[in-house]
Parts: C-alpha cells; sequence; structure tokens
C-alpha cells in the first residue's frame, strides 16, 4: 500500500478540489503556514504562503506528512519538463550536489529506477541503500567499560562494591572489565533513525529493509539522547564508511541543512531548500563542463563598508567567481521565474538583487556581472542591462535539464 500522496508543483495553489484532503486538513495546512513563515536566520521564507486565503507552494520542494498519513508532495517548478518523474529525476539529480547530501550517495541508475516513489519513500530507500552497505562492511566497534555482578571472574575486582554486594553471597564476583561492542553513539543514532522510519512508510522494498535493519541493530538500544550522542559521535578513520549513513541520519533525525518546521497536524517535513540546490548544481555544473575558468563558490568575501573606527561591515559574498588569468566575472543564482517578454523592462526581477549585483560589480571591480535564472517557457534567451559606463549585467538562463549545454552557451557569452 503506497503512502496516500498529492502531487504540486512549487507556486501551485492547494485546495479541496485538486487534492485529497478535506476542508479540516486544508485548514489545518493553512495553520501550518502560519506558523511557520521564516527560515532559520529569520528571513521571511515560507514553505507554503497564505495569502487572501489562498495555499501556495513555494521556496522547499520535499514532502509534508500529516499525522493522518496523508502526504503533500512538492516538485521543483521545470516547467520545460511536464512529467512528474522525469520532474523527480531531474531535482534528485541537482540534489546529488548540493552541499547538504554530499556524503550521502546515490547514483543516476538508482534514481532512475526511484521515479514512481513519493519523496519521501525516495529519501528513505536512499538511507537504506547506504545502510545495506554499511552493514556489509561491519558495524564499528569500541571497548566500553563495563560493571557487573557476576557469577565468575572477569576483569578485576572492584573490592568496595564486592563488599557491599556480596557479603552473603560468596558465590559472585562484583568486576569492571572491557567488553568490544556495538554500542556506540552512531550506531544508537542509526537504531533510533530506523524506528522514526518505521511508522512512516508504505512502499514494500522500504518495509522489507526496514524490518531487516531493525533485526541487525536490535542488539544497540536506541540512542536516549539524541543530541548528546550526536556530539559524542565521530568519524574516524575506521569509520569511514559511515559518512554517507550520517548524512541521512542528520536529515531524518535533526533536519540538518534543512529548514525545519513544526505543527501539532504535522507528522514529519523533509524539505529542501531550492535556492540553494540550483546555487550548487550550477556551480558544479561550471566545474564539470568548463576549463577556461577557475570556479570559486562563496569567496573571495570583502565587505560592503567600514565604520569610524575601521572595522569592516556588511559582508559580501558572490554564489559564484569566475576567474581566468584575464578577468573575472561574478555570477549570482536565483531560483525565480522572471520574464523575457520585452514590454516587462523589468521583467520580474527584485529591485534588490540589482542593488546587490551593481555593489559586486563595483566591489569587485568588474566590468560585467550576470544573474542566472532557470530557464523556463517564457525565460530562454539573455538579455541585459547597462548599469554604468563601465558595468554590465548579463541575465542568463540555465536550463536544469541539460546543464552541459547550458555552460558552454554561458562560457560563450560572456565577453572576453
Amino acid at each position: 500500500m503506497a503512502n496516500r500522496s498529492v502531487i504540486f508543483r512549487e507556486y501551485e495553489e492547494i485546495n479541496e478540489t485538486n487534492t485529497n484532503f478535506n476542508s479540516d486538513e486544508i485548514e489545518e495546512l493553512k495553520e501550518f503556514a502560519q506558523n511557520n513563515t521564516h527560515d532559520k536566520q529569520g528571513n521571511y521564507r515560507p514553505v507554503l504562503e497564505l495569502r487572501n486565503g489562498k495555499l501556495k507552494t513555494q521556496n522547499y520542494v520535499g514532502i509534508i506528512q500529516t499525522r493522518k498519513g496523508k502526504v503533500l508532495e512538492i516538485l521543483p517548478k521545470v516547467d520545460l519538463v511536464a512529467d512528474d518523474e522525469k520532474t523527480k529525476e531531474i531535482f534528485l539529480q541537482m540534489l546529488r550536489t548540493w552541499r547538504g547530501v554530499k556524503h550521502a550517495q546515490f547514483n543516476a541508475s538508482g534514481i532512475r529506477a526511484m521515479q514512481k516513489f513519493n519523496m519521501l519513500e525516495i529519501f528513505v530507500h536512499l538511507f537504506l541503500k547506504n545502510l545495506v552497505r554499511l552493514t556489509k562492511r561491519g558495524l564499528a566497534k569500541h571497548y566500553q567499560s563495563v560493571e557487573e555482578n557476576l557469577p565468575c571472574l572477569k576483569g578485576r575486582i572492584l573490592f568496595p562494591q564486592h563488599i557491599r554486594a556480596n557479603v552473603a553471597n560468596r558465590a559472585r564476583f562484583y568486576v569492571q572489565y572491557d567488553d568490544f561492542n556495538a554500542n556506540r553513539p552512531a550506531n544508537r543514532l542509526i537504531h533510533s533513525t530506523i524506528d522514526k522510519l518505521n511508522p512512516m512508510v508504505r512502499r514494500a522494498e522500504n518495509q522489507q529493509l526496514l524490518h531487516q535493519m531493525k533485526i541487525y541493530f536490535s542488539d544497540i538500544p536506541i540512542s536516549q539522547n539524541h543530541d548528546a550522542d550526536w556530539r559524542k559521535q565521530k568519524i574516524d578513520r575506521a569509520m569511514q564508511h559511515y559518512q554517507a549513513v550520517m548524512q541521512w541520519v542528520g536529515l531524518f533525525l535533526f533536519g540538518h541543512g534543512l529548514t525545519t518546521f513544526s505543527g501539532k497536524h504535522i507528522n514529519h517535513c523533509l524539505l529542501f531548500p531550492m535556492e540553494q540546490i540550483f546555487e550548487d548544481f550550477v556551480a558544479h555544473s561550471f566545474r564539470k563542463y568548463q576549463k577556461d575558468f577557475i570556479v570559486k563558490t562563496q569567496a573571495p568575501i570583502k565587505h560592503l563598508a567600514t565604520t569610524e573606527n575601521g572595522k569592516s561591515v556588511f559582508q559580501m559574498r558572490p554564489d559564484i567567481t569566475l576567474q581566468n588569468e584575464h578577468t573575472q566575472f561574478i555570477l549570482d543564482t536565483k531560483w525565480k521565474s522572471i520574464n523575457e517578454n520585452n514590454t516587462n523592462l523589468k521583467h520580474d526581477i527584485n529591485q534588490s538583487d540589482m542593488y546587490q549585483l551593481y555593489a559586486y560589480g563595483k566591489k569587485y571591480e568588474c566590468n560585467t556581472v550576470a544573474l542566472i535564472y532557470p530557464q523556463t517557457k517564457y525565460f530562454k534567451e539573455q538579455f541585459c542591462y547597462e548599469l554604468d559606463d563601465n558595468l554590465r549585467l548579463l541575465c542568463l538562463p540555465f536550463d536544469v535539464t541539460n546543464p552541459q549545454g547550458s555552460v558552454e552557451k554561458i562560457i560563450a557569452q560572456l565577453p572576453c
């Protein structure tokens, strides 16, 4: 039995007529939207925007699962692709390059095999496949000091405790010894993740794998303090095969890299920030598909101003910098739909983005800066603005279905 899910694209309206949610459940989603409007940095960035009584998805892609078991599945707005399964494949290809899952291994063939899964089942399946690979290499163990009152002598006797416990029973020994076992923080957290996911999944493949992993970890207790165990767990040289699994544990238990949302009617959220995913995907594509420039991300850092006592303030950090021995270009990515229609002179570009790129151009002494937006049916060709006599701003489309072609086209359009 599959999860009861309904699929939406970013910016689509959610209502009773296009979902299997009843009026009470729609009201619960509206309450969820009102209570979760800002990201971790305090910026207004809702996953569900409520305006004039209408509820729309935006900014994030992933799943929201209600306490009644229904799943709201949000896909990125890639309007060059109409098919939901193809859209999921494109999103997962983009997700592979995201900094939040840099160790979480999933290959292209595996992505194609999971197109029919809903998003929650996809992420659970990726976690379980990584976990199966981990168990084949064996669980990491360590020596743990144990104190017990045993019927045999093992290790060394703890005489004060032995006298108190066994004054009337000379057949037992209160001892301390070192036990080599798998009861360590990382394994306890993995067991806790299995426990958390078990009631959520409906796909038979995932249920079977979860059952197998539950048996495998049955001798290891679940974590009693997730935060404390996460601080203690450490990926050392002998535990490199844990990296991928612990990345997923961080996502499922703590929402690492995600913006976490909560609500009394919501059972689970796994929501990915499309702005950041798009930025990382574009940067990865420039590194992979061109050799003319060195690609730097989030660097070099400069400041817009200094105070009266010379302290630097208002940090500037462009998304992508392309550099060679002759010149450099500042590129800033925006996951936003714009319109190249010439009758709309601003093309739906935010004025604050223009100010930002103007500041980048002046501070980094560039002649050309660029805003990169996803290519859509309304934005297929570049256009430009002259910011002043020495600074030009290009607006460039990036086709997420053809990253190599997009990179080659952009490089060809940059002035030498």
